[in-house]
């Protein structure tokens, strides 16, 4: 692999892995109750 696609890859990488990161971090800071989400998942595929 050249450099520019070295360099490419690592930028690709921080931007998913960071991603990950900061969603982790947003769920240990804001914890949903199972039982919200579950209401909110029937209240979507309900006829």
């Amino acid at each position: 692999m050249n450099t520019k696609a070295i360099i490419m890859m690592i930028i690709s990488m921080v931007f998913l892995w960071g991603g990950l990161a900061l969603s982790i971090l947003h769920l240990m800071k804001n914890p949903e109750e199972l039982d919200e989400v579950l209401d909110e998942v029937k209240d979507q595929h309900t006829l």
